[in-house]
């Protein structure tokens, strides 16, 4: 994917600390992926997904350590509902186990963010079908 496609790309970001949610809106800004709405909790994105900015994004990434419910946890409550987008699990703490990951259809993402990779990540996800 070239870097112009990367401009038609919109990520929902669940992150309970602003200045990561910022570090993530500032670094991918500068490849042209777009960064919002970001939630600052799972149940804040649950009442917000009949809103048009939610359903305009590509990718969903949650953190995984959220308060009241961790970003597994939302991952699964939308797939039940039947989401189908690409999720992304990040974390400063170690991934989840895989079959958990594979069980939600999540790709996990280490934080501090190393953006190539986490551009590459974005850019697969964004061509599959």
């Amino acid at each position: 994917m070239q870097r112009e496609k990367l401009r038609d790309i919109t990520i929902a970001y669940v992150e309970d600390e602003p200045s990561i949610a910022q570090l993530l809106v500032s670094g991918l800004g500068l490849f042209g992926i777009r960064v919002r709405p970001i939630y600052m909790s799972g149940e804040a994105l649950l009442n917000s997904v009949c809103q048009p900015e939610f359903a305009e994004a590509d990718i969903l990434f949650f953190d995984v350590r959220l308060p009241q419910m961790t970003g597994v946890e939302l991952a699964a409550e939308l797939r039940a509902r039947g989401e189908q987008r690409p999720f992304v699990l990040v974390s400063a703490w170690p991934s989840p186990p895989r079959d958990v990951l594979e069980e939600v259809n999540a790709v996990f993402l280490a934080k501090p963010f190393d953006f190539p990779k986490l551009v590459r990540t974005i850019q697969f996800l964004a061509e599959r079908p």
